[in-house]
């Protein structure tokens, strides 16, 4: 325990003579200055003097000191935080010189000394209680002209651990013949509140009685009374009538803050900014509600805040506003992610924890999608002629005893058509799902999907087939694209559509094309997963409208299969009618009236052809290994 005493008797020195120099050195200062006139009175009271400051460790916990400050009048004090180094600070006004050390050491619990200051005039005593780490603190008035400051460990509050009661050995300095005794109490916090280490506490008691006066007066008011540098915006206005007798002033503050819709900022260690509500950040709040009842203890809390930093990423591949919004939920509140869409680059600023975290979480977000070359061969053949080709349909059968036919296996796997390369084999085919719909148009549309030889035998099976006439391949596109990115692939014409109006006769034109749309979506098991949408518009010339144009027959699927990589699956179903009338005649005799028509014949063809769509997905090369170590 530290021990501090100002006693009438003689000079009795239990330190070194090197801490005696020091105390003749004060005295010394302090009976030049009181020569200096004072500048000023608090309230026209009576100047006190510190008699007895007291430190030693609590009784409930060994982390828990208790300071003790008794003074020869009443005492007055103006708590407030400090870092740097942190700090618990009490400014007492109207106190006179007195005969403290400088420096009191005190190294136990969270205290490490207590500093002693004076004012240029010598009129306010300031204690600067020394933390040595994070506290929260307790001020409670026991008299008058007596003090308690409770100080705790914030580790050891938030464990709510029991601590062994602790007995410390006492010190006592006998700082010599001055007139009164001096006692050190140890604790120190740092609010993070600047206005509650303002505001907080027990307070003088005043008496106002005004009627009709204006604020900025009232507040000026305060500023006399409290010693505090108050800065009033230029939006506080109004007149105001009150009668308070015998109320804290800090209490008295905070209901004409309330009724008048005022807020308070805290700046540094003495200025107060009064504005209006509107004008005011969330984070500046009333700060009026920080008093505390007359006579109960201030807690507050010392956190130090980490520092801030910040961190520039650039943004590869993916959406930089989507990378931004998914690491929104990554950031703390006064966090910040501002994205600069120029340079494709995120600038991040938070605490260091969180920017490992959003750097962590760019890591896995922005890899280079991996691609896929849709090859497609849209070929027209003669009805029944897919079989020829190789291709299995999802009906139970043989399938062709054909030593060179390759067919796929089929599987079933979560509810859809899986297609994977093998060699087919004689016996019974397997049964496969309709992946199509039905068709709007009344030629109907009904998309299969089904499993073909691929590769180098499909194409020697189609240049076969054109060659004996069998069926032409109408177009074989390849297109690339990105995981997930839409491919559209389409082939047709465009027919001219004639419409009437008032306004006379317009011409449009209308797509009759073969088009099909494949979203490709890769699997980290070397599968592609096909979303396909088959369209085929077609003119119908044998029904026209009024004004001679044909309709417009539309057949449309969707469909959605699993392939390997590489294989190749079929969309099939689509069926054209082509009715043909041929007229065969002779010429000249079939001109012959009556007669003529001997020499003459007419011929009905119906062809009916299919349209088969095959698919060959292929992942390139340098993007698989990319999308596995993802």
């Amino acid at each position: 325990m530290v021990r501090i005493f100002i006693t009438n008797n003689k000079k009795i020195v239990h330190t070194t003579l090197l801490f005696f120099y020091g105390i003749f050195f004060i005295v010394l200062i302090n009976g030049l200055s009181s020569c200096a006139p004072a500048k000023g009175k608090l309230l026209n009271q009576k100047p006190t003097q510190i008699v007895r400051l007291d430190a030693e460790v609590g009784d409930e916990d060994d982390d828990e000191m208790v300071i003790r400050i008794k003074a020869s009048d009443n005492i007055h004090y103006i708590p407030f935080k400090g870092s740097d180094p942190l700090r618990l600070v009490l400014d007492i006004p109207n106190t006179k010189r007195g005969l403290l050390p400088d420096v009191i050491p005190v190294n136990q619990g969270v205290v490490d000394n207590i500093r002693t200051l004076y004012s240029d005039d010598g009129r306010t005593l300031r204690l600067e209680i020394i933390l040595s780490r994070n506290a929260t603190y307790d001020i409670k008035r026991i008299t008058g002209n007596e003090l308690r400051v409770k100080l705790y460990d914030i580790k050891s509050i938030q464990a709510k651990t029991t601590k062994t009661q602790t007995q410390v050995n006492s010190k006592e300095t006998d700082l010599g013949s001055s007139s009164e005794k001096i006692i050190v109490d140890k604790k120190s916090n740092i609010p993070v509140d600047p206005c509650e280490s303002l505001l907080g506490g027990k307070k003088d008691l005043i008496n106002l009685d005004f009627q009709n006066a204006t604020l900025s007066n009232i507040l000026r008011v305060f500023s006399e009374m409290s010693g505090f540098n108050i800065v009033i915006a230029d939006g506080v206005k109004g007149n105001i009538n009150l009668r308070l007798h015998d109320v804290p002033w800090n209490q008295a503050f905070k209901i004409i803050l309330a009724n008048n819709q005022l807020h308070i900022q805290c700046v540094g260690d003495n200025i107060i900014n009064v504005t209006e509500r509107n004008n005011t950040s969330s984070e500046s709040v009333d700060r009026g509600n920080v008093a505390s009842e007359q006579g109960t203890p201030v807690r507050r809390s010392l956190v130090n805040d980490q520092d801030m930093v910040t961190e520039v990423k650039r943004i590869n591949y993916g959406q930089i506003e989507d990378v931004a919004k998914n690491l929104d939920s990554l950031r703390s509140q006064s966090g910040n992610i501002t994205v600069d869409i120029r340079t494709n680059t995120l600038i991040l600023t938070d605490l260091p924890l969180n920017i490992e975290k959003m750097l962590k979480f760019i890591t896995i977000l922005d890899k280079k999608l991996p691609q896929v070359m849709i090859e497609a061969r849209i070929v027209s053949v003669s009805k029944n002629y897919s079989k020829e080709l190789g291709i299995e349909w999802g009906l139970t059968g043989s399938i062709a005893k054909n030593s060179d036919s390759i067919a796929e296996n089929f599987a079933k796997v979560d509810g859809a058509t899986v297609i994977t390369s093998g060699t087919g084999t004689e016996g019974v085919g397997s049964e496969l799902v309709n992946l199509g719909t039905t068709s709007t148009a009344t030629s109907g549309i009904g998309i299969l999907a089904g499993n073909v030889i691929s590769g180098l035998g499909l194409d020697l099976r189609l240049t076969a087939m054109e060659s004996a006439g069998r069926g032409r391949v109408l177009s074989a596109p390849k297109v690339t694209t990105m995981d997930h990115r839409e491919a559209h692939i389409s082939s047709g014409r465009r027919i001219p559509y004639e419409t009437s109006s008032n306004l006379g006769t317009a011409t449009q034109f209308i797509d009759a094309e073969l088009s099909l749309t494949v979203t490709p979506h890769v699997t980290s098991d070397d599968h592609v997963i096909l979303e396909i949408k088959a369209t085929k518009n077609a003119a119908d010339f044998a029904n026209t409208d009024g004004n001679g144009n044909p309709t417009i027959t539309t057949n449309e699927a969707l469909s959605e299969v699993i392939v390997s990589n590489g294989a190749t699956t079929v969309l099939g179903g689509i069926f054209e009618n082509t009715k043909t009338e041929i007229e065969k005649k002779v010429p000249f005799f079939s001109d012959i009236p009556i007669l003529g028509k001997l020499f003459q014949n007419m011929d009905d063809e119906d062809n009916y052809s299919e349209i088969l769509i095959f698919i060959t997905p292929t992942i390139v090369i340098g993007n698989k290994d990319n999308l596995k170590n993802g």
